[in-house]
């Protein structure tokens, strides 16, 4: 017999080709063939993809091309193809190349040799057969992993972060757990994917592909496979932003399992998550508490900012905004995103608004806020700058410096910690790459050089995004020193920051900084059909009112005086200090209740009562309490 091949396939990694390989060289042997090492090809690839991306398979056909390979020895049917179509035509592609193909199994010999009727007919016989016994199998397989999860395991639901397989149950991995909390709880209160990833790399919190690799290491070992070799050190896999996004839009953490099992389809080559109109064979649902890692409400809070942050992806990036991460909607409660508005109005600088985010509607999000409302930046920027440049002018912020200076203290010691590491990580990647130039320098080769540009390539890619990111923490690390020495100069010598109003206005770095400092939340509330009211509330308990109109503007709503407006045309508005408390919005009547106990003089003439908009607009008019603020243009 001329040049002999043996082919053998596995689906996964976790399956041995060495009982194939055994068995057909043994029967190679038997059958007084002779086999060349190089003419053994070994594939670990599913057989539901057709040969050409088959790595071993390919290079076969290159051989049989050559004329190298004339006889092929198979263990089954199913190591070739797993339809009969596919089969068909592969046998016949082998009978045009003049190969003779050997199935184990069935004991069945395919030549070219055309007399032989009986063969070729028993060979379509059994290639039917082997495609259903396939289709058996693989509806056998899928009752039993639905009767798996029903029973408490399967389903891949033991692999997620913070979980793992007990007697064949998924149950809650108490040592990954809290980590899962920390992730969902700092998201939640604001904290980037990026730089939860690095304060979880910072802390040496082993990452998710640490214990699973290590996971898998171990169950091949019990299963006595070979050891795999890794091109990657396992113990330095590292918390990836990617990672922990898709940790925060898994339900599982709630307790909550829901998996979708499908008709089976051996004979579709298509990956499944390409694949249109799949049959349901069974939906599983079900909540269980021994499972939950966090509360309903922490979830829905972070899957709200995750639809948010991904609408508003790059409005954020390509437009700056003063207000919008301390807006929200007073009506539903939500959070308001920016965009452009499509109305015409005079008067303005730009056409950037602040829209609730509950009255968006899209194909893949409903209107949830009827009442809620949008409003120019430059407007809603240029009152509450306004305002809060009066408060900080005639408040003492002593108390506050002092919080805050203490926050910025720690939030500094935080991020020296991840530069600290990331210098770390640094001067690891500059050893390993000074210790691989001197192993690669001893050998004088030819490929030698190819390898030292490969590991130069790498070394500069790595080096220059462990840059980038301590740069980017380093100029953080330096904004909230240069704001730390400005509370800390404030605070050894008070300045009579209404004197300087104008020159802090100029100012957009530290007003921003103020804003975000001393702002706690802005409500918005759509108190009449043209008017929005706004309350600012402050970190000191401070609370200012003011309004802005909805509707177009309206000459009446803007007055110009060269003395009193220093900025441009102003805007009327109400100017309430609520500090104490006693007034209060009634947000079902869209009515004012004033309860009477204000100490200020400028409400000595308020009457105790409940008001309509109309009503307290006209109060504030006789006793002259309206007040004015100009635009601001932030970006």
């Amino acid at each position: 017999m001329g040049n002999v091949a043996i082919y053998c396939r596995v689906s996964t990694q976790q399956q041995s080709t060495d009982r194939q390989l055994e068995e057909l060289t043994k029967l190679a042997a038997e059958k007084g063939l002779t086999v060349a090492k190089q003419n053994i090809y070994v594939d670990v690839i599913s057989g539901f993809k057709k040969g050409e991306v088959r790595p071993a398979f390919s290079e076969m056909l290159q051989g049989i091309e050559k004329g190298e390979i004339n006889y092929i020895l198979f263990s089954e049917f199913s190591r070739l193809a797993r339809n009969a179509t596919e089969l068909l035509e592969q046998i016949s592609y082998f009978k045009e190349k003049n190969v003779t193909v050997y199935f184990q199994k069935q004991n069945i010999t395919v030549n070219n040799d055309n007399n032989n009727i009986g063969n070729t007919i028993l060979l379509h016989v059994l290639a039917v057969m082997s495609s259903y016994e396939i289709e058996l199998f693989a509806e056998r397989s899928l009752s039993g992993k639905i009767t798996k999860v029903q029973a408490g395991g399967g389903a891949g639901d033991e692999h997620a972060y913070g979980y793992k397989n007990v007697n064949k149950k998924i149950t809650i991995n108490e040592e990954e757990a809290g980590t899962v909390y920390i992730i969902f709880k700092m998201y939640a209160e604001g904290i980037s994917t990026i730089n939860i990833a690095d304060y979880l790399n910072a802390n040496n919190i082993p990452s998710p592909y640490v214990a699973r690799t290590k996971q898998f290491i171990e169950n091949r070992k019990k299963k006595g496979l070979e050891e795999k070799e890794y091109k990657f050190d396992v113990e330095k896999l590292k918390w990836r932003a990617s990672t922990i996004s898709r940790m925060l839009s898994n339900r599982l953490y709630t307790g909550e399992r829901n998996i979708t099992f499908y008709k089976p389809d051996p004979t579709n080559t298509f990956p499944t998550w390409k694949r249109s109109d799949r049959e349901i064979i069974y939906n599983y649902n079900e909540k269980s508490e021994n499972l939950r890692i966090i509360s309903d409400e922490l979830f829905e809070i972070v899957q709200d900012r995750l639809s948010k942050a991904k609408y508003n992806k790059n409005n954020a990036i390509k437009h700056n905004n003063l207000l919008k991460s301390k807006l929200k909607c007073g009506e539903c409660g939500g959070n308001f995103s920016v965009g452009n508005s499509n109305a015409k109005s005079t008067g303005d600088l730009t056409k950037r608004t602040y829209k609730c985010y509950g009255i968006i509607s899209r194909k893949d999000k409903q209107r949830t806020c009827e009442t809620g409302s949008e409003i120019r930046q430059t407007r809603l920027d240029g009152l509450v700058v306004h305002y809060s440049l009066k408060m900080f002018a005639q408040l003492s912020i002593d108390n506050i410096n002092k919080d805050k200076m203490q926050q910025l203290k720690q939030e500094i010691e935080q991020l020296n910690t991840i530069v600290a590491a990331k210098k770390d990580e640094r001067a690891e990647v500059e050893n390993n790459y000074k210790t691989a130039l001197k192993r690669l320098m001893k050998v004088n080769n030819a490929i030698v050089e190819e390898l030292i540009a490969e590991e130069t390539d790498k070394y500069n890619k790595s080096i220059a995004a462990l840059n980038k990111a301590i740069s980017k923490i380093e100029k953080d690390i330096v904004t909230k020193n240069i704001l730390l020495v400005k509370l800390q100069k404030m605070q050894d010598t008070y300045v009579n920051l209404y004197n300087k109003m104008q020159e802090i206005r100029a100012n957009k770095e530290l007003v921003k900084e103020m804003i975000d400092e001393y702002i706690d939340v802005i409500q918005v509330f759509r108190i009449d059909k043209n008017w929005n009211l706004i309350i600012i509330k402050y970190s000191n308990n401070v609370e200012l009112w003011g309004t802005i109109k909805a509707a177009r503007y309206k000459k009446d709503e803007m007055f110009f005086d060269e003395i009193t407006c220093k900025n441009g045309i102003e805007y009327i508005s109400w100017c309430i200090d609520n500090t104490e408390h006693c007034f209060s919005y009634n947000k079902d009547t869209h009515t004012i209740i004033y309860d009477g106990n204000s100490k200020f003089e400028l409400y000595k003439d308020f009457q105790v009562g409940e008001y309509t908009y109309q009503q307290f607009n006209d109060l504030l008019v006789r006793t002259e309490n309206l007040n004015s603020y100009p635009l601001y243009n932030f970006e």
